[in-house]
């Protein structure tokens, strides 16, 4: 069973993570009252705060000392955030990203922990948006930037109207989606017909976007940085390289959203960052491939995929569009106690698979707590744990 906590200025919510409602009779629980603490003791500064880098930081530092797991999970999303939606004359670049890695040098020589460190690729100038808010089919994608969007029963004016946009760089037909991603059997979403690529600088602007203004646009880098005690060609192979050092070794995970490999501070090697013509960008595809070690095609939701049925009474109320929680990752093992902490909302926990995690909750860069997700079966005191 999880219990999520949600931690507000307003009050602490103690949820049935599964269903979303509230728990009245609190599992008995040793850990459960230092988790509360610390999330009270550091309330989320927000996506685009600066200090939200040193808040996940400041977190995971002591949720290792409360838990002592064998594998940790780190998101540092707010540079890629703060590169989209703020105006580069309102910040230093640099200084924000000589920053973030002297945050990731904290941690690493506070706990001694094993490194694997991935970039998720950089970001370009916005060159300009495609307006897709007055097209005749139903349009899905991310509201922060997307370059990938869903396009569902697209009429004839649309597709013509789409066919004659350079900025447009791909008008992908089922057959080719099919290439990338295949429906599991359970599969109960709707599959679009279309999905639309955008060309490099350029996103989609549609009715769900985030109505900041927009300054840089994911780069789709093919290549992504990565720092590694083992050879890393694919994005793919992160997970099974972190497994097999958790045999002997505590490892820790951390994910650099925004940075490329011209400005990654920890060394020069890189990994692909594709599947077939399918570039990963920070999101649901990229965090499931490093932590599950399968391609998309193996995902349960396809790339440019958002809510398109009555999510009225789903499960896992507070994880996205997700009706179950992926299964192979690798803070879900059995054998390995397991934390994360990230400023990504709902990818933190529902990609790390950890036994305790504590993550920004934001939901459209809304600032609306901490949330924190606890495996109470997998984290009680009578379990033995190795260190």
């Amino acid at each position: 069973m999880k219990v999520g906590v949600i931690c507000s200025e307003e009050e602490t919510q103690y949820l049935h993570f599964k269903t979303g409602e509230s728990l009245e009779n609190l599992p008995k629980h040793h850990l459960l009252g230092s988790i509360v603490q610390l999330m009270k003791k550091y309330p989320y500064p927000g996506d685009l705060a600066p200090e939200s880098i040193d808040w996940v930081t400041n977190v995971a530092l002591e949720l290792e000392q409360i838990y002592k797991p064998k594998f940790v999970f780190l998101s540092y999303a707010n540079f890629y955030l703060i590169s989209l939606l703020k105006h580069p004359g309102l910040y230093d670049q640099e200084a924000l990203r000589r920053h973030l890695f002297a945050e990731v040098e904290r941690f690493l020589r506070q706990t001694g922990l094993t490194p694997f460190i991935v970039g998720t690729g950089g970001t370009l100038p916005l060159e300009g948006e495609v307006d897709l808010t007055e097209l005749d089919g139903f349009v899905t994608a991310s509201r922060l930037g997307p370059v990938y969007a869903g396009l569902y029963q697209p009429s004839k004016r649309d597709l013509y109207y789409l066919n004659q946009l350079e900025a447009v760089q791909m008008i992908l037909p089922q057959d080719r989606f099919a290439q990338v991603w295949r429906p599991p059997s359970n599969f109960e979403g709707g599959i679009p017909n279309y999905l639309l690529v955008a060309a490099r600088g350029f996103a989609f602007g549609t009715p769900d976007s985030t109505k900041r203004p927009l300054y840089r646009v994911n780069a789709r880098d093919n290549r992504i940085p990565v720092y590694a005690p083992d050879p890393i060609k694919s994005i793919v192979d992160i997970a099974p390289a972190v497994k097999k050092r958790l045999r002997k070794e505590r490892v820790a995970l951390v994910v650099l959203e925004g940075i490329d490999l011209e400005h990654f501070a920890f060394g020069n090697d890189s990994c692909s960052n594709t599947y077939s013509w399918y570039t990963y960008l920070p999101g649901e595809g990229q965090y499931l491939a490093m932590t599950t070690g399968r391609h998309i095609i193996d995902h349960p939701y396809p790339p440019g995929y958002r809510v398109y049925q009555d999510e009225k009474g789903k499960t896992y109320p507070f994880s996205g569009y997700y009706r179950s929680l992926p299964i192979g990752t690798i803070g879900s093992l059995s054998s390995k106690t397991s934390i994360a902490v990230g400023s990504r909302s709902v990818l933190t926990h529902v990609a790390s698979g950890a036994d305790i995690s504590i993550e920004g909750y934001t939901r459209s860069l809304k600032q609306k707590g901490t949330l924190g997700v606890i495996e109470i079966s997998k984290t009680r005191k009578d379990r033995t744990r190795r260190r």
